[in-house]
């Protein structure tokens, strides 16, 4: 089931009334059926194995807590482990399953054909990172491992984020399932409104421009470089109205329940820096990397480099430059099978390792053409620069293959012109949306991008909540008939449901 479908509209209003008919001791029980019979409807094979995985976790996570020494470090490890094999299994056995199976035929080996038939859990890069999460906490000591199986399955099965997260921390919401929270009509009315500001960014915006880019990103080659570049920044808008509408539907429906996850996003393309950027994009994954990743390597590598320079450059740059490329290439095979996000990922960790390096230097050339007195000028050029090079790097992230990549760069540096109103209804056309289509994706963007504004000083809800009745009730309709009439109803899936 997605938050799009037939199937939640009825599945929705369900389970929030049955919520608050029973007693909060017996809430989560609820949350635990509808969470399986949520994921259920997309396959119960995958489902058992999800909640295999729980169970798994929970004896692991109990064990771990209970034993001292080596034994301790064992069981931690080996639960780490296996996790991480599970993840690597099913998301990465399909790509390689054929050359095993070549490799198996020619040493006459037993291959059986079901293998390559395995179905890809939806959300099973979440779950396991939620996983390894909750058993890191459990070791460091920040938890205490949950007692109740039933709980812990709730929390990693727990419907709205199980699909595409946020990753959430066991401490923040495994306690929530257990309070008396009683039913609060703020809580309600902006968890609805959130969840409508999320379908407007999946169907009107999201799955409008999906159009022009899946078209385009098809076959690269046939496309000059207005068409691509065009296609590109689409996509950069596409994957995030699509990933942040996600978020905003899921955050809505848990504070409709008076359960609090985190927003995922924080107008990410207003950062000024790439490390701004991490700062507000898929911000539980960011956070996520940070403390499992980043800051262990960062420690575990200072403590092994004595020297206060290495090559004549200090040892703390050569650190951070470890700690990022290690992270980020782990986050970009995360993200998918293929040169592609390899290169997408070190992609970041070279724009991270190169602003850490030249902080200095950039200060003095800002300082010295005169950007530094005039901070809105500077702030407007690092905001600009930043989305070039996110842009830039999402190409990769985009394009089919390695080659493909190369070729929308290539074909985008050449191949420009500047047409006319007829050339321009004819490149609209081959697009795939007609003049008044993408006239509305424009705007639609336009209003995400002004939301996203306003957002950096109040929160939508609240800027709307002080504006008069009448103004109010006239956004609703708004947003409500835009979703209606403009919005694509094909059933196109989430992007990161594929992650």
């Amino acid at each position: 089931m997605t938050f799009t479908s037939f199937h939640f509209v009825v599945f929705f209003p369900l389970v929030i009334l049955l919520y608050y008919l029973l007693p909060a001791c017996y809430r989560w029980i609820l949350l635990l059926i509808a969470s399986a019979f949520f994921y259920w409807v997309f396959s119960w094979q995958c489902l058992a194995l999800l909640f295999g995985m729980s169970v798994l976790n929970y004896l692991i996570g109990l064990r771990i807590i209970s034993n001292d020494g080596h034994i301790r470090k064992s069981i931690y490890l080996s639960g780490i482990l296996l996790n991480i094999l599970c993840l690597v299994f099913f998301k990465y056995f399909k790509s390689f399953g054929p050359d095993l199976r070549m490799i198996a035929d020619s040493l006459h080996l037993y291959y059986p054909k079901q293998m390559l038939e395995i179905i890809f859990p939806l959300g099973i890069s979440f779950f396991i990172f939620t996983a390894i999460s909750y058993l890191i906490d459990i070791k460091k000591k920040v938890i205490q491992p949950e007692k109740n199986a039933g709980i812990l399955i709730t929390y990693f099965l727990f419907f709205p984020k199980l699909i595409q997260g946020p990753i959430e921390r066991a401490g923040s919401v495994i306690p929530q399932f257990t309070r008396n929270t009683k039913f609060n009509y703020d809580d309600v009315t902006s968890g609805l409104k959130l969840m409508a500001w999320g379908f407007f960014k999946k169907l009107v915006i999201a799955d409008r421009l999906a159009v022009v880019v899946n078209g385009v990103y098809a076959d690269p080659g046939k496309y000059d470089g207005l068409t691509l570049v065009t296609a590109t920044i689409f996509f950069a808008f596409q994957v995030y109205a699509d990933f942040s509408g996600y978020t905003d539907i899921a955050v809505g429906v848990s504070r409709i329940m008076g359960i609090r996850i985190m927003q995922n996003f924080r107008a990410p393309y207003f950062s000024v820096s790439i490390k701004d950027f991490w700062n507000r994009w898929h911000i539980s994954l960011s956070q996520w990397l940070r403390d499992y990743l980043f800051l262990p390597i960062s420690y575990a590598v200072s403590r092994r480099m004595k020297n206060d320079r290495y090559l004549g450059i200090k040892t703390e740059y050569w650190i951070y430059l470890l700690a990022a490329f290690v992270t980020f290439l782990i986050c970009g095979i995360w993200h998918g099978v293929g040169w592609n996000y390899v290169v997408w990922g070190t992609l970041f960790a070279v724009y991270l390792s190169f602003a850490q390096f030249t902080l200095r230097q950039r200060k003095r050339i800002n300082k010295s053409i005169g950007l530094t007195g005039k901070p809105h000028l500077l702030k407007f050029v690092q905001i600009i620069s930043t989305f070039f090079l996110v842009t830039f790097a999402w190409i990769f992230f985009r394009a089919n293959d390695l080659p493909d990549a190369f070729l929308v760069i290539g074909n985008s540096i050449h191949g420009w012109s500047v047409p006319g109103l007829t050339t321009s209804v004819q490149v609209l056309s081959g697009f795939g949306l007609t003049f008044n289509e993408f006239l509305i994706a424009v705007i639609s963007v336009s209003l995400l991008m002004i939301a996203d504004r306003f957002s950096q000083i109040t929160t939508i809800d609240l800027y709307i909540l002080h504006r008069p009745v009448l103004l109010r009730w006239l956004i609703y309709y708004v947003l409500l008939i835009a979703i209606i009439l403009y919005g694509v109803f094909e059933k196109k899936p989430f992007i990161y449901q594929q992650f």
